[in-house]
């Protein structure tokens, strides 16, 4: 009878350390996911915002060109006008109507350049309009795709065992907080596996040199980790920039 009681203890116990195993590499994978999510938001981010300065920019050269063909237009129209009128004498007026042809042909050639260089800045401005969009999409994409993944990440912090045993770490590791999840109450450290973290370490928490909490790893990547807040941090709650050690 006590064998088959220890036998069921055993199964139990092989069952717990299997599931915890898989939880952890589901962790581990979102993990990966989250941080590639973030990288290509902030890639976006950047790559939508130098869009919107070209098309602003674009815009201004189309605003100025137009003021140029306006001013041609009107110079046109002057030389037109001198060519035009009349002179009592013969010679000068010849004279001056083949000054005012050539102003006028000059002229006509300048509006034709303009109006090239508008046509191009045109399709420049609405080139760049357009990758502002698709690029805005791209964006909310990728946020909603974080989104999920937070979730995720939440749900399995959620199943995953919760009373494991804090361990020891070598002394002397130094880092920052890079992020904070206020929903899920966890965040995400410039330090990995290379530097010695290890799941289950506890790290302390300064900003300005003052305690404010308490931080134990639940997972790890080469050079970065995902840490939960202890109960007992301050108040306001843990920011990016505040710097962690042991």
């Amino acid at each position: 009878m006590i064998k088959f009681f220890l036998g069921i203890a055993l199964i139990g116990s092989l069952a717990t350390a299997a599931l915890g195993y898989l939880v952890a590499n589901q962790r581990n994978g979102l993990r990966r996911e989250y941080d590639k999510a973030a990288a290509q938001l902030k890639s976006v981010t950047e790559q939508a915002e130098e869009s919107k300065v070209v098309a602003a920019e674009s815009q201004k050269k189309l605003e100025e060109m137009r003021a140029k063909m306006a001013e041609a237009s009107e110079k046109l129209a002057q030389a037109e006008s001198q060519a035009g009128s009349g002179d009592s004498r013969v010679e000068e007026s010849e004279k001056r109507a083949k000054e005012a042809e050539l102003r006028a042909q000059q002229e006509k050639a300048e509006i034709d350049e303009l109006g090239s260089k508008l046509e191009s800045e045109k399709a420049a401005n609405e080139a760049a309009t357009a990758k502002v969009e698709s690029l805005l999409k791209e964006k909310q994409a990728l946020e909603d795709n974080l989104a999920k993944l937070t979730g995720e990440l939440g749900r399995i912090r959620e199943v995953a065992p919760s009373a494991s045993r804090a361990v020891s770490m070598r002394s002397g590791i130094r880092g920052k907080v890079v992020s904070v999840n206020r929903n899920w109450n966890f965040v995400v450290l410039n330090l990995g596996e290379k530097d010695g973290l290890v799941e289950n370490g506890l790290l302390n928490v300064y900003r300005s040199g003052q305690p404010v909490g308490k931080v134990k790893i639940v997972s790890t990547e080469a050079n970065t980790a995902v840490a939960d807040v202890e109960a007992g941090s301050s108040q306001g709650g843990l920011q990016p920039g505040d710097d962690v050690l042991n």
